[in-house]
C-alpha cells in the first residue's frame, strides 16, 4: 500500500520496488475501484439528468421509463468500475508490444502495474471533477472540466475535444508512463518516452475523428 503514496513524490523509486513484487499492482487496482465508485457515486445526480432528457428525447413509453432509467443506471455505475480495470490489462498488453519493440526486459504483470499506478494521477484528476460536478449546478458533466477545455464555450466542438487533451492529470499519467515503463523494460527513459507519446498522440487524435 505505501506505493499508492509514493508514485506521486518518488515514482521511479517506487517503480523499481513495484518491479520485484508479484502482488503490487493489487493494491492500485483496489485504489482504482474505490476511486470510481466515489466518482460515479458524485456524479450520478448530473448523470441521470442526462439520461432522463436522452430518454425523453427518445420518446420512449412513459411506462417504461422508470425500467429503462434504472437499467441505464446500473450500466453506467458498473462501466463506471469496470472501464479503468479493462483498460489497465489492455495498456499492459501495448508496453508488452512496446517491450518487444525496444527489446526490454520487462514482464506482463509488471507493466500491468506500470499501468495501474500511472492511472492514478487521472482518477485524483476525475474525483476533483466529480466532485466540483456534485457542488456545482450544472446540466452535464461535460459543463466541468480539468483540461484547457474549460475555456472553450462550446462543448460539442472540435476545439473543445482537442483542447481537452492537454489536462494536467493526464500528462501526470503520461509522465509515469515512460518512467515506470523505462524501469520495466529497463530500457533509456528517452527511448521509451519516444514511443509512449507518439502512440498517445496517434491513439487521442484517432479517436476524436471516430466522434
Amino acid at each position: 500500500m505505501k506505493n499508492v503514496f509514493t508514485i506521486f513524490a518518488s515514482p521511479e523509486q517506487t517503480f523499481k520496488r513495484v518491479r520485484e513484487s508479484k502482488t503490487a499492482w493489487l493494491f492500485a487496482l483496489a485504489v482504482l475501484l474505490i476511486l470510481s465508485a466515489v466518482v460515479i457515486y458524485l456524479q450520478m445526480p448530473v448523470l441521470e439528468k442526462e439520461m432522463l432528457r436522452t430518454i425523453q428525447n427518445q420518446q420512449i413509453d412513459p411506462a417504461l421509463q422508470d425500467s429503462v432509467m434504472s437499467t441505464a443506471k446500473i450500466s453506467s455505475f458498473a462501466m463506471g468500475i469496470l472501464s479503468p480495470v479493462i483498460m489497465i490489462f489492455v495498456t499492459g498488453l501495448l508496453f508488452l508490444l512496446l517491450n518487444l519493440v525496444v527489446r526490454g526486459e520487462g514482464k506482463y504483470m509488471q507493466l500491468v502495474s506500470v499501468a495501474a499506478y500511472s492511472a492514478l494521477p487521472g482518477m485524483i484528476g476525475g474525483l476533483i471533477t466529480a466532485i466540483m460536478i456534485r457542488t456545482m449546478d450544472v446540466q452535464s458533466a461535460a459543463d466541468v472540466s480539468l483540461s484547457l477545455g474549460a475555456f472553450v464555450s462550446d462543448k460539442s466542438s472540435e476545439m473543445f475535444r482537442l483542447l481537452s487533451l492537454i489536462n494536467p492529470f493526464s500528462i501526470w499519467g503520461i509522465v509515469l508512463y515512460v518512467i515506470g515503463s523505462a524501469v520495466m523494460m529497463n530500457r533509456p527513459r528517452k527511448t521509451v518516452a519516444i514511443w509512449i507519446i507518439v502512440a498517445w498522440l496517434v491513439l487521442s487524435l484517432g479517436s476524436m475523428l471516430l466522434v
